[in-house]
């Protein structure tokens, strides 16, 4: 039969956007949330160079400018280093960070001759940009799907930056997968947001949140009473853009059947809860 190849050319002209747009509605069962190119069609990708500040649409609304950037994330890495020095944790030496992004604090975690330090996220985008402007780490593209590439016991240490805050139905399995991963005696940090948080955003940052998650914060507590002492979680629009909210005590209860709770403090990032685990050996 022949083949007519400027029809089957134009058919997958038409199909392959429609393709595409099911992938993105689906993508808490493929798992294939951003892409390299999300509309399908060639991919190019270029060296980078080394040590470079990455495009403003990868900042994930961190910062204003380059200086801001790189300072923020230091900062942010800082205050992580030193909850691990607070609690006695001695200094890792194979690490993830996991929703890495554009490795805003991977890159300034300390490091010595025997570190590896490794970033994963579930954006193709970040990480095509992190494994070719910061070669001396690494990165992996991750899915959605609590599964993460590595051997059991691999890591000192996870980090997890604003991330548990947007995970609904898996952050269980997520946490095990983690754990999995971890040595005895390895440690994962990790934020919340809670009952605290869901006040603060309210109120104290309203001004700087987008206005639709104001908007629906305040729905909640007026219609669902959400602070009050019956409600251990709630959440509202979709993974990966849900906003996740827990209880103080159900979350450290919950979670330390399954791990140590080694600390846990209120307003870390900002409203964000920081919760300190440990491994069981």
């Amino acid at each position: 039969m022949r083949v007519n190849w400027r029809l089957r050319d134009a058919i997958f002209a038409v199909a392959r956007p429609l393709f595409n747009v099911g992938v993105r509605a689906t993508s808490h069962v493929t798992g294939k949330l951003q892409p390299l190119r999300a509309h399908g069609g060639p991919v190019v990708v270029r060296r980078g160079e080394a040590g470079s500040v990455p495009p403003q649409n990868l900042w994930v609304g961190y910062a204003d400018t380059d200086e801001d950037y790189l300072a923020d994330g230091r900062k942010d890495m800082d205050s992580v280093v030193a909850l691990l020095a607070r609690s006695g944790v001695a200094q890792p030496s194979v690490v993830l960070d996991l929703g890495c992004a554009a490795a805003r604090m991977t890159r300034h975690f300390p490091r010595s001759e025997n570190s590896e330090i490794w970033g994963a996220d579930i954006s193709a985008p970040h990480i095509d940009w992190c494994q070719r402007h910061l070669p001396d780490l690494n990165f992996v593209t991750v899915s959605t799907a609590p599964h993460l590439p590595f051997a059991d016991g691999y890591f000192d240490f996870v980090f997890c930056a604003s991330v548990f805050t947007h995970i609904t139905d898996l952050a269980d399995a997520w946490l095990l997968e983690i754990r999995r991963v971890l040595k005895p005696g390895g440690h994962v940090y990790l934020t919340i947001q809670d009952k605290v948080s869901a006040e603060e955003m309210r109120t104290i940052y309203a001004d700087g949140l987008v206005p639709s998650t104001v908007a629906q914060l305040r729905l909640l507590e007026r219609d669902k009473q959400v602070s009050s002492d019956d409600c251990v979680m709630f959440y509202f629009d979709s993974d990966p853009s849900s906003r996740v909210f827990y209880d103080r005590d159900f979350i450290t209860r919950k979670w330390a059947k399954w791990m140590d709770v080694v600390a846990y403090e209120q307003r870390f990032h900002n409203f964000q809860s920081a919760m300190l685990l440990r491994k069981r050996s």
